[in-house]
């Protein structure tokens, strides 16, 4: 474990390098996706429902095709990334904590015949290991609320966004001074 790491970001590698925690999200969420879901209906599969968000997500950036790079802060299994991939040929890099949950997903990788365009690399969004304007997007789906230091973790994403790029990011934290319009 990197002892540069904020305490909120080792408590967080910690909780999702734990055997049960990843027992927990590849059995409970299906092994893809560790994000909230957007329902059709009650009984709707939450694996369907997460990959409906990510599918949402997507639709609303203006930039993604092909030659687009993107970054994946807090990527989980990959499950963005690998739709991403999939869908607009675009390369993606997965910045994720668990190196549990990265062995996952560059297995899924490898089985989905995508390791060409999904790139995994252990880290923390605190301290982004690439260079400078490396990404014309940054995603992130309910990862940063695992940082103590906020303000640090989107100076990271504005040192590694292109200019012109496009941030998109999901948080289902809510501070209580937040007025219900902003939501």
């Amino acid at each position: 474990m990197n002892t540069t790491y904020s305490e909120a970001v080792k408590t967080a590698q910690t909780y999702y390098d734990g055997a049960e925690t990843d027992r927990l999200y590849a059995t409970f969420w299906g092994g893809e996706h560790i994000t909230y879901g957007i329902y059709k209906s009650s009984d709707e599969p939450i694996h369907d429902a997460s990959k409906r968000t990510v599918e949402t997500i997507a639709q609303t950036l203006e930039n993604l095709a092909p030659d687009s790079r993107v970054i994946d802060l807090g990527a989980g299994y990959g499950g963005a990334a690998r739709y991403l991939a999939k869908t607009y040929g675009c390369s993606v890099c997965c910045l994720n904590l668990s190196e549990r949950q990265n062995q996952r997903n560059r297995q899924l990788n490898q089985e989905q015949n995508l390791a060409h365009l999904v790139e995994v690399t252990q880290g923390s969004f605190e301290d982004i290991p690439y260079p400078d304007n490396s990404f014309n997007i940054v995603w992130s789906q309910d990862a940063i609320l695992h940082s103590s230091d906020r303000t640090q973790v989107f100076e990271e994403i504005k040192r590694v966004l292109q200019p012109g790029g496009e941030l998109i990011f999901t948080d289902p934290m809510q501070r209580e001074t937040c007025p219900p319009g902003l939501l």
